[in-house]
């Protein structure tokens, strides 16, 4: 992938992206097999790395408003806005499109960008989900509603010129903090979620509800998880067991869960999520695909520790998929003493990965795949699929 934005040197995000690819890809992968290599079993494969497309590739734009209202700069957040960065080629078509739209509504309803230095103005962020057939959502990151009238009135010439945008909505951030938006959302026009197709399944992403940036490697990565479920119901039928219980923790939109429970009809899923507004996104998902899948707005290490507990006992199979900190001890250390035999681990961070690992000494690593989600940076994930090899 070529960027003249990264050559001239007004944009350093994609650190890696004057190594070749597949360079890229080797190191990364040595880094997290070595990295891992004392938590695998005897006879562990690594799989081929998951990846996808070098360039067009995130589902998610977040761009930080800069400038004035009448010549804003849309460009990364914690970088210095010097460069206009709405061409980025890590975006797909039609992204800069709605973004220039964007631009164009802040000069007309002259919304004065929020500057950081002085703490003034409106205009925090401008966040745009693209899905894979070229849909939509705009939201706009404001530090209060003053503007929200002004918008209104110039928003009906936006959707007219970008009828790609099936949706657009407003989140209220008054804090001056890091954090990208704000917990206000409010609806503006058009639809509540964007359908996005992942693999084998369509996820319903709402507004403040998390969905995977590189949408052709989540799709892929949902895929594995699903093949490995298949893999453990096939050897349970030989052994005339009952199609597995499986917990989905951390569901988020419900890719693993719905994927397993597409791949293994007849097993019993379960997705547990704190988000409310992602269940509501897995449980459209659900029904839109025809799988049955159970969708819990939760805490889900403290949901597991209570469920486990009751008649039905633990389930026979785990998928955690946790943000960058991972499981933690508490989760980890019911995972160890809960005798479940079968876990699939998806890490956004190896090294928190290595440490939940190492609170688990019973479950060890049986397959793996590093999954290249964020190509260019040095940024890694893994998704391993763990064993009990050993009592609790």
């Amino acid at each position: 992938m070529r960027c003249h934005h990264f050559e001239s040197g007004q944009c350093r995000s994609c650190t890696l992206l004057d190594l070749p690819r597949p360079r890229q890809v080797a190191r990364a992968r040595e880094r997290v097999e070595e990295l891992l290599a004392p938590y695998l079993a005897v006879g562990a494969a690594w799989g081929a790395p998951i990846l996808g497309p070098d360039g067009g590739f995130r589902a998610r734009g977040k761009m930080a408003v800069g400038g004035t209202a009448q010549d804003p700069i849309l460009g990364l957040p914690g970088q210095k806005l010097g460069a206009d960065l709405c061409d980025c080629p890590l975006y797909p078509d039609g992204v800069e499109e709605v973004l220039e739209g964007a631009k164009a509504l802040i000069r007309r309803a002259q919304v004065p960008p929020y500057d950081v230095a002085r703490r003034r103005g409106e205009l925090k962020n401008v966040l745009v989900t693209a899905s894979p057939h070229g849909e939509h959502l705009l939201r706009l990151v404001l530090r209060s509603e003053n503007a929200l009238g002004r918008i209104r009135e110039h928003l009906p010439t936006l959707l007219a010129a970008h009828p790609s945008v099936i949706g657009v909505s407003a989140n209220i951030h008054p804090e001056h903090t890091t954090r990208v938006e704000g917990e206000q959302e409010i609806r503006l026009a058009g639809a509540p979620s964007i359908a996005v197709r992942t693999g084998d399944v369509t996820l319903f992403a709402r507004a403040q509800s998390f969905l995977q940036t590189n949408t052709a490697v989540a799709g892929d990565l949902y895929r594995q998880a699903a093949t490995w479920i298949r893999e453990i119901a096939e050897e349970r039928a030989v052994t005339g067991a009952p199609a597995p219980r499986l917990w989905d923790l951390y569901c988020g939109l419900g890719g693993f869960a719905l994927h397993a429970a597409r791949t293994v009809p007849a097993a019993h899923v379960t997705g547990v999520e704190v988000s409310s507004e992602a269940i509501e996104g897995a449980r459209e998902a659900a029904d839109a695909e025809g799988v049955r899948a159970t969708f819990l707005a939760a805490d889900a290490t403290a949901w597991a520790i209570r469920e486990a507990t009751g008649p039905e006992g633990p389930p026979d199979v785990v998928v955690v998929n946790p943000p960058r900190r991972g499981i933690g001890g508490e989760l980890a250390e019911w995972l160890e003493s809960s005798g479940i035999r079968d876990v699939v681990y998806s890490s956004c961070n190896p090294e928190t990965l290595a440490t939940d690992l190492a609170a688990m000494p019973s479950l060890r690593i049986v397959a793996g795949r590093f999954v290249d989600m964020f190509p260019h940076t040095a940024h890694a994930e893994v998704v391993v699929r763990l064993r009990r090899t050993a009592g609790p």
